[in-house]
């Protein structure tokens, strides 16, 4: 009545093989796509100079529409300089990054830029998307 072979356990791999696969495309398909670091879109424009800094660093930004972020708040220009101004006082080497849209006036730049240095910030830095192309 009963079969008394012993019968060898089988273990089927293609079920794994296959989630394997979904994983590895996930993974590959989802991590091609660009984020902006603050969450705010903007294009940077490139540069094939652009350097990354390890250092301690804030992040401001400016949209298309000129509006300033300082991370992912919308700050006026006082309050940026109120902001920093501790800040700099605590860390004489604070690296403060525009991260400014393609699109911004160089007007806007030069306003974002004094407001800043007035905090107390001594050299700001542009933040650029880096560009292999050679001239």
């Amino acid at each position: 009545m009963f079969n008394r072979k012993a019968r060898r356990p089988r273990l089927d791999i293609v079920p794994m093989i296959d989630v394997i696969f979904f994983l590895l495309v996930f993974f590959m398909f989802f991590t091609t796509f660009k984020t902006a670091v603050s969450g705010i879109p903007i294009e940077l424009p490139s540069s094939s100079q652009a350097v990354s800094f390890e250092q301690n660093r804030v992040v401001v930004t400016i949209d298309r529409k000129e509006t300033v972020f300082y991370g992912a708040e919308q700050i006026s220009l006082a309050k940026l300089t109120q902001t920093l101004a501790p800040l700099a006082a605590k860390d004489p080497n604070l690296l403060v990054i525009i991260n400014a849209d393609s699109k911004v006036t160089y007007e806007k730049l030069i306003t974002v830029m004094e407001a800043i240095t007035t905090a107390g910030v001594s050299q700001p830095a542009f933040g650029v998307e880096k560009n292999n192309k050679r001239l």
